[in-house]
């Protein structure tokens, strides 16, 4: 808690990127990258029993005390449904073999790649995650999923630094590598750097939170490639990083 205590202290005096001019909403992100099999609407529609189950989850907790161990993160950790959507529309379209995420908390966002996972009748999900508060526990990451969804869920428990490189060397190659753990300018990098050589070519790389520090810009600038930015709705000042191997 002290060393990402002291990572967010240092990356606070970054001079931050701004994506305001550059970012999209979801409907321009999802032509930009070529996907048109499913109208917007018709992709919602097929969701709403995930998202009325996510609804009654949180619906659920917002009576309980944060921190406490029956809810050891707050509601507005997790993704918001543009990015949800987003991350079940490309699982849905491409029809990933393996996909790799950090970071997990409730499982929200693995919820969305799972749903599309088990449509596909294809594809497994590995999301590696860890308890780092006191409060926090195994038990706890992932228990928004659905029973109904888990078979094609492997979590990893560790943090990325232990883990990634070794779960990504076992799978050979990734569709897609989505980040959603620590925010902070050394633990992106080090994410976005170990993942990216493993990412098929046509595969995705996103990020969560590039606004948090420069780390996202400073990797896309670093191989020459421009990213999509999606701007979230349900949280006005964060920003989702799409980046496509081509």
């Amino acid at each position: 808690m002290i060393e990402i205590a002291y990572q967010t202290w240092n990356d606070s005096k970054q001079n931050i990127m701004i994506y305001d001019d550059v970012s999209h909403d979801l409907n321009n992100i999802l032509q930009s990258i070529s996907i048109t099999e499913f109208s917007l609407a018709e992709l919602k529609k097929n969701l709403m029993p995930l998202e009325n189950h996510i609804t009654t989850f949180i619906d659920t907790l917002s009576n309980t005390n944060f921190p406490s161990k029956k809810k050891p993160y707050p509601l507005n950790y997790s993704i918001d449904n543009q990015t949800g959507l987003l991350l079940y529309a490309l699982c849905k379209i491409i029809k990933p073999e393996k996909v790799v995420e950090t970071g997990v908390a409730y499982g929200l966002s693995s919820a969305y790649i799972l749903q599309a996972l088990h449509e596909n009748q294809k594809g497994q999900l590995y999301s590696i995650d860890y308890t780092f508060r006191p409060w926090e526990s195994k038990e706890m990451i992932g228990v928004l999923i659905p029973d109904s969804l888990r078979s094609r869920w492997n979590l990893i428990f560790g943090t990325s630094s232990e883990k990634l490189q070794n779960l990504l060397r076992s799978l050979s190659s990734i569709d897609i590598f989505v980040h959603d753990s620590q925010h902070t300018f050394k633990n992106m990098m080090f994410e976005f750097k170990t993942a990216w050589p493993f990412v098929k070519k046509n595969g995705f790389l996103l990020s969560d939170d590039v606004l948090n520090n420069n780390a996202f810009h400073i990797f896309c600038s670093s191989i020459n490639q421009k990213p999509l930015i999606l701007k979230q709705e349900d949280r006005s000042k964060s920003y989702t990083g799409i980046l496509r191997k081509i």
